[in-house]
């Protein structure tokens, strides 16, 4: 297992949907609330795609949940046309520049989406030779309803190689979100890192991919990966189904069986979620909950990762597939509370080794359905105990192993009383962080 990069131990993700995120939906709007991402303790924005999308009004060369979105949008950011040219829903060069140039001047990095598994029916035409092809000669269609590539063309490994250097020299970012990263042969985001890393270097980059799918990620390619089990399984049946919170232990023990040690990035939400939950966001289920989710996904081991507009406890309805201004973030709401909250939590993070350099053991409880209990080792051997508890009760817990805890200092607490002779009682999304000397 390669060491872990300081700059990925310290990171901290904040999302940005141009689409939503200001009501003008472009860089130069967005640009000013970069003070306020910076506020949250975030340290990487990352864009979703912006490139010049496919208009093609043809629905059946439509994703199916562009379809089912009834917005009547042919312009999917996920279906590109050109991937050289900003799309100019969003701005040009020189306002991706400004964007750049304003994050790196508040010390937070920009990382880009790479749409590199599929593309619109639109680049199949302007570039027949980088999409597959069946046995008649027509291009092979994925199950989004959009043209594979090809990668085994060394005209298109260049073409899209050239595009990752493109980026990093014209506009200097940091680093990149891959999409489906899986459906791009490993070798190729290999010799991509490779390049880029001529250029500019440390340079991040994060696989749209479970660990478990693609166990070689973090050797050469990749510095994290997603753990979607979490982020679209887990979480939101949590929150609207009671599904017992033992899931999230489960689905970590997946990851950490499959490679040892994977960092993974730590999303209650992301543009996926969102955009697939309507009018039924997390936030709007319970505001409650999801600060009980934040503490977590801020203390297990991995790369916290925020979406746009929760630090505005935003519940609104977003869309990938909206027209500019059709759905953005309520901000009606004072931002303070939680950007003081989110911020905190990104301090504890990055300074308290260990949580920055720490083991993670989960430990047993007898309120499993509920309760996640675990523990952070530093390798000094100081140690974090950690409660959350996602039931809608209040829960009293038998967890021995780590009575200690009551002698420890508290880092975080929200309606928890600390443990007593290993018996903890935390009232509903209550939580609570103790640190062990």
């Amino acid at each position: 297992m390669k060491k872990v990069p300081e700059e990925v131990k310290d990171a901290v993700i904040y999302q940005i949907n141009l689409r939503v995120f200001t009501k003008e939906g472009t860089f130069a709007a967005a640009e000013k609330f970069l003070p306020d991402i910076a506020a949250t303790g975030a340290d990487i924005v990352y864009l979703c795609s912006f490139m010049e999308s496919d208009d093609t009004r043809e629905k059946d060369r439509w994703s199916l949940r562009q379809r089912r979105s009834l917005t009547e949008n042919p312009c999917n950011p996920y279906r590109l046309k050109n991937y050289f040219v900003i799309d100019p829903e969003y701005g040009d060069d020189k306002a991706l520049r400004s964007f750049v140039n304003k994050a790196h001047l508040l010390g937070l990095k920009v990382m880009l989406d790479l749409v590199y598994g599929h593309a619109g029916p639109a680049f199949a035409k302007d570039h027949p030779s980088y999409v597959r092809k069946d046995e008649n000669g027509n291009a092979v269609i994925n199950s989004y309803n959009f043209c594979a590539l090809d990668f085994s063309a060394t005209e298109l490994r260049e073409y899209l190689w050239y595009n990752m250097e493109y980026f990093v020299r014209e506009f200097d970012v940091d680093g990149y979100r891959c999409d489906v990263g899986k459906s791009v042969p490993l070798d190729f985001w290999v010799e991509g890192r490779r390049r880029v890393e001529k250029i500019k270097k440390p340079f991040l980059m994060l696989d749209e991919c479970e660990i478990q799918y693609n166990k070689a990620d973090q050797d050469e390619a990749f510095d994290m990966n997603y753990c979607q089990w979490w982020t679209q399984l887990s979480f939101p049946d949590i929150f609207r189904c009671g599904m017992p919170a033992v899931a999230l232990r489960l689905a970590w023990e997946e990851a950490e069986k499959a490679r040892p040690g994977a960092v993974l990035i730590r999303a209650l939400e992301h543009h996926d979620t969102a955009n697939d939950m309507y009018e039924n966001r997390v936030e709007k289920i319970s505001s409650a909950k999801c600060e009980a989710a934040y503490v977590l996904c801020f203390t297990v081991n991995g790369v916290p990762f925020l979406y746009n507009g929760c630090e505005y406890s935003d519940t609104s309805r977003h869309s990938l597939f909206g027209r500019k201004g059709e759905f953005t973030i309520d901000r009606s709401k004072d931002p303070k509370a939680r950007t003081a909250f989110l911020a905190n939590l990104a301090q504890l993070h990055r300074t308290e080794d260990a949580l920055r350099n720490g083991s993670m053991r989960w430990l047993d409880n007898s309120a499993q359905e509920a309760l996640c209990t675990y523990v952070r080792t530093s390798p000094g051997g100081e140690k974090i105990f950690c409660a959350v508890n996602f039931g809608n009760k209040d829960v009293k817990a038998d967890c021995p192993e780590f009575c200690r805890a009551e002698e420890g200092i508290v880092l975080l607490q929200r309606d928890a009383a600390t443990p007593e002779k290993g018996r903890l009682t935390l009232s509903a999304n209550g939580f609570l962080a103790v640190k062990i000397k």
